[in-house]
């Protein structure tokens, strides 16, 4: 699973949370010095962790564990005073070029880029020539936190089920305990096969073996028989077509019909 953090900074000893001080919100700053970064950050009501290991800044954590960083750019030859600033993210994973890009264009406010590691850094520059107040560069804050939330939530895998919600049936069908699952909820190219049709719920102990060391996925779950129609001999769950499917069209019985839906999919009536 990726995960966000700064894995390219060091992090020390957490400086603890600070209440909230908005008191220099509009106090307009044409450069930054660590005062000011520190003042963007706990006025965020984030906590700053510790100094960034190069570079004028600091790493700092938001409320839900997310670290990120706020580095000093264009700094004077002391390296106290700033005159543009920086906020930015790194997700770890297998990120491309290409990924990196399409998050381009989709996400003006932020730039993404690719690092050797293949993580992916998430950033956002702010110049300050012409003056910008300490509340828009927190408001700048929030926005590249909360589009890197938004990148990481579209990364991260989907859970699988967990192998006690699925309903496994039994070990009737022709080629069970051979310890290859053929039932079709387990193969994306199901409705291509009438032996895998047929086996939905008949290879229960292959199936499982398999599902629990991750070796395969549910791509099909019919669900349970909620529905104000379920058990009338049709299958009312609109996400199938065939002769086998209702005149129902809404999306009331999707996942609620399980019992009639299992029944036409077996005998090759319905398709996904």
């Amino acid at each position: 699973m990726r995960t966000l953090s700064l894995c390219a900074l060091a992090l020390g000893l957490s400086f603890g949370a600070n209440a909230q001080d908005t008191s220099r919100d509009g106090e307009l700053v044409k450069s930054v010095t660590k005062t000011e970064m520190r003042y963007v950050i706990e006025s965020a009501e984030y906590t700053v962790k510790d100094d960034l290991t190069t570079g004028v800044g600091y790493i700092g954590e938001d409320d839900t564990g997310l670290l990120f960083g706020v580095q000093g750019k264009a700094c004077d030859d002391d390296e106290i005073s700033c005159v543009g600033v920086e906020f930015f993210l790194i997700l770890e994973g297998d990120f491309t070029a290409d990924y990196a890009n399409d998050v381009n264009q989709r996400w003006s406010a932020i730039k993404a880029t690719t690092l050797d590691d293949k993580s992916l850094m998430l950033s956002r520059y702010i110049i300050l020539d012409y003056g910008q107040t300490l509340e828009n560069l927190r408001l700048n804050l929030y926005t590249t936190r909360a589009i890197a939330e938004q990148v990481k939530e579209e990364n991260e895998p989907e859970t699988p089920a967990a192998a006690t919600s699925i309903s496994w049936g039994d070990n009737s069908g022709s080629y069970a305990n051979d310890d290859a699952c053929d039932d079709a909820r387990f193969h994306s190219d199901g409705d291509d096969w009438s032996y895998q049709r047929t086996h939905v719920l008949h290879d229960a102990n292959d199936c499982r073996t398999l599902y629990e060391r991750g070796e395969i996925t549910l791509y099909l779950d019919f669900g349970d028989d909620s529905g104000e129609y379920a058990n009338d001999g049709t299958c009312d769950d609109n996400r199938f077509t065939g002769e086998g499917r209702s005149v129902l069209t809404t999306d009331s019985h999707v996942m609620k019909d399980a019992s009639d839906c299992i029944s036409a999919y077996q005998n090759g009536k319905l398709n996904r």
